[in-house]
């Protein structure tokens, strides 16, 4: 006999069995084939799936060239205060 699990209905999560749980409208008791279908793969059918995964590492996209992303050539902002700024930041100061 496989083991139980909980799905819950509204967003999938599997968690193990628990009575509690079963017993919440919003959650069904699965058996382990449902819960966890990847673990009861034929092994021809996992076969063609590592054959299709070699398939797509040989025909995969092609690399782009990298961006340069240096900043060495990049000039300073000059040092610029508005005279309104200026002039308010300094009342009050001995002249």
């Amino acid at each position: 006999m496989s083991k139980m699990y909980i799905r819950v209905k509204r967003d999938g999560f599997i968690y193990d069995y628990n009575p509690i749980m079963a017993k919440n409208p919003e959650c069904e008791v699965v058996p382990e084939e449902v819960a966890y279908p990847e673990r009861f793969i034929p092994p021809a059918a996992a076969q063609r799936i590592e054959d299709a995964a070699e398939v797509v590492k040989v025909t995969g996209r092609k690399k782009k060239a990298a961006l340069d992303l240096s900043t060495a050539d990049i000039p300073e902002a000059p040092a610029y205060t508005p005279p309104e700024l200026a002039e308010e930041a300094s009342r009050g100061l001995p002249a």
